[in-house]
């Protein structure tokens, strides 16, 4: 391939891997903000948050991560979020 190719096609990928990067860095911050509050439901504040089951290869790849799907039953919002901490013991969850 030509140099000059090679070097307009990292002008164009270049931008879009660091969108996407991003948007990945964001989106895992507020997973880890959402896993703060649980077990209440960051969107209607209910203290009805259960674990959901996943649906699907992404879900079942963030568990490899700490993340899971909560869904609130009172509001029935779905949505993932990482928890570190046991409420009960307020230790480190392994």
């Amino acid at each position: 391939m030509d140099k000059a190719l090679i070097r307009q096609m990292f002008v164009i990928v270049e931008p879009v891997a660091i969108l996407v990067a991003a948007i990945a860095f964001l989106s895992l911050i507020m997973i880890l903000i959402r896993g703060r509050q649980i077990p209440q439901c960051y969107y209607c504040g209910a203290i009805k948050v259960r674990p959901s089951r996943p649906t699907g290869w992404m879900d079942l790849a963030a568990t490899v991560i700490l993340i899971r799907a909560y869904r609130c039953s009172g509001c029935q919002t779905r949505f993932h979020a990482m928890r570190l901490f046991s409420r009960s013991r307020g230790q480190l969850i392994s």
